[in-house]
């Protein structure tokens, strides 16, 4: 086949795909991001002025607690979910590589060799080899060649194969990156409730020992006729029931360690050494630095996983719209060797051949048609969730910020709160003494102080905890790729 014909097949072959080939246009929406939060005054305050200031992926060395830290860092190394994460993950490179591979101009070689030895006859048979050599013509052929094809890409369906296994490697990246940061959160709030509750039991068992002094102190001046036995009752009623608080509260230690024990991929008795030891409840001790909402949508990997998996939609529309479109495929092979006949001198033999083969479904019932309609609808769902998802970001941050805004208001009138309440305690114990006031004086003044401190110390784990979760909404902590010790791909061991 000439030059001439090959061009004008392959004009021939670009009309037909010209022909059939529908517009893959998506359209095109773009969601209006507010320049601030509603909250921003909050995040100006917890950060201080540091708006230029770079927040740390391991957020949660700011609450300077090594074993929270040595916590985190196991279950970021040895959670099964974030192993399971990191698999698809690798998955998801090897399949890249592979639409990599048949982008690349693929060229398929093939060997090519042959022997022939035969003997023609006057009568056209081929038999045995005849003693008379004149009456028939011995021929022996040895041919040995190589041959290739070579598709060509004209509706660039690999180019968009490509892009289709790019966007699905982001895709689970960012679902990595989520793995990571949903762990370390979880980690981390598990870690500040336990500490809290080991705050309120210890309280609690001091606040049981108090009535139980006090319990003492009446029980003396019942016993000598000073007091009547309905103060002893009210002070026995009073311990009992602050006693009664001690067993649930055992109850979420224990179930803690159970959660933080498979967090951290352990069972509960290989923590026990580490959390059975009583120690405070941790501050956040550095500034969060200011963010606005553009960045947290920058950084935030459901905002990531979301844009990837529209990009992968477009990327499926265009494979679908790449059908309709003729393959074509250059093929060529040479062949070398030599031939011989009736004991002739060999002849040396050079044979090449060039040839295209082109593809084209002329008619197919309407399938290809419904495939591009089915890849443009998931792609504007896609987008459609991806706009969503835009929304719910910004609203889990302001709803993180107001939750982080009434927390600090509601800490500094509760620590208000305790030191009246401890006043008011103090000086009904004494005038009880005097016996200026009844012993329900003393047992309510009491029974206030007691809750007064129990509720703090609750807002005050609550609020470590909010402050997790509004790192966690700024989705800047936690990344798979600034883990200091490394890809979590890398580090996982099976």
């Amino acid at each position: 086949m000439g030059i001439k014909s090959l061009s004008v097949l392959f004009a021939v072959c670009m009309l037909l795909g010209a022909c059939a080939g529908p517009s893959a246009a998506l359209p095109q929406r773009q969601g209006h991001v507010p320049g601030v939060f509603q909250g921003q005054a909050v995040l100006d305050a917890l950060g201080k002025g540091g708006a230029d200031e770079l927040l740390d992926t391991q957020w949660w060395t700011g609450f300077g607690d090594p074993v929270l830290n040595g916590l985190v860092e196991r279950a970021i190394s040895s959670n099964f979910q974030i192993a399971a994460a990191a698999g698809r993950v690798q998955e998801a490179r090897a399949l890249l590589r592979l639409s990599q591979a048949q982008d690349d101009l693929l060229l398929e070689l093939n060997s090519i060799a042959s022997a022939q030895k035969s003997d023609r006859h006057g009568s056209n048979r081929v038999g045995a080899l005849s003693s008379n050599a004149s009456a028939g013509r011995q021929e022996r052929s040895v041919l040995g060649g190589i041959g290739f094809a070579l598709p060509i890409d004209i509706a660039g369906r690999f180019d968009k194969e490509v892009e289709a296994a790019t966007a699905n490697l982001l895709v689970l990246q960012a679902q990595l990156r989520s793995e990571v940061i949903a762990t370390s959160t979880l980690v981390t709030q598990e870690y500040l409730r336990l500490r809290g509750n080991q705050r309120q039991l210890q309280m609690l068992r001091d606040s049981v020992a108090l009535q139980e002094q006090t319990l003492k102190v009446v029980q003396a001046r019942f016993d000598a006729g000073l007091s009547p036995e309905l103060d002893v009752q009210r002070a026995k009623t009073s311990v009992e029931n602050l006693r009664a608080g001690i067993p649930p509260l055992e109850k979420a230690l224990l179930d803690g360690r159970f959660r933080l024990a498979t967090l951290t991929g352990r069972f509960a008795d290989e923590l026990e050494p580490t959390l059975l030891a009583v120690a405070p409840l941790p501050r956040y001790a550095r500034n969060i630095p200011v963010s606005l909402p553009v960045q947290v949508l920058q950084h935030r990997p459901d905002v990531q996983e979301a844009q990837a998996r529209f990009a992968r939609a477009a990327a499926d529309v265009g494979v679908a719209q790449a059908d309709f479109y003729p393959s074509v495929q250059w093929m060529a092979s040479m062949q070398i060797g030599s031939s011989a006949s009736n004991g002739n001198p060999a002849v040396g033999l050079l044979i090449g051949s060039v040839s295209a083969m082109i593809n084209q479904v002329l008619w197919d019932g309407g399938a290809r048609q419904a495939r591009l309609d089915a890849a443009k609808a998931r792609a504007q769902v896609e987008l459609a969730v991806y706009e969503q998802t835009l929304r719910e970001a910004i609203q889990s941050v302001e709803i993180a910020l107001t939750a982080v805004s009434a927390s600090m208001g509601r800490q500094a009138a509760l620590e208000k709160a305790v030191v009246s309440s401890k006043r008011s305690f103090e000086q009904a114990e004494a005038l009880y003494q005097l016996g200026l006031v009844s012993f329900l004086d003393v047992v309510d003044a009491q029974r206030v102080y007691a809750n007064a401190e129990q509720t703090l110390a609750i807002e005050q784990t609550d609020f470590a905890s909010r402050v997790a979760m509004l790192f966690q909404a700024l989705g800047t902590q936690g990344s798979a790729d600034g883990m200091k010790k490394g890809d979590p791909e890398i580090a996982l061991k099976p």
